[in-house]
């Protein structure tokens, strides 16, 4: 097995430098294939509670447009 890692937990606020994936989409954006996440971040309602994973937005590569992902590649 791997070796683990410490990972910072956040509650209810995190640094702007960090989004969750819900977040990074609505962006625009994605984490990296590779990456992994940089924190988490567990926010509490009065009757539930959540945990996501939060990224490195500057790690952040653009979402694909399917449209474009679909289309065989240019021939130059």
């Amino acid at each position: 097995m791997g070796k683990k890692r410490d990972i910072p937990k956040y509650e209810q606020t995190h640094p702007p430098h960090l989004a969750s994936a819900a977040t990074l989409k609505a962006e625009g954006l994605k984490p990296h294939r590779d990456q992994l996440p940089a924190a988490l971040f567990l926010y509490k309602a009065r009757d539930s509670e959540s945990l996501s994973a939060l990224y490195e937005r500057d790690q952040c590569v653009p979402l694909e447009d399917k449209n474009e992902a679909s289309l065989p590649p240019v021939e130059r």
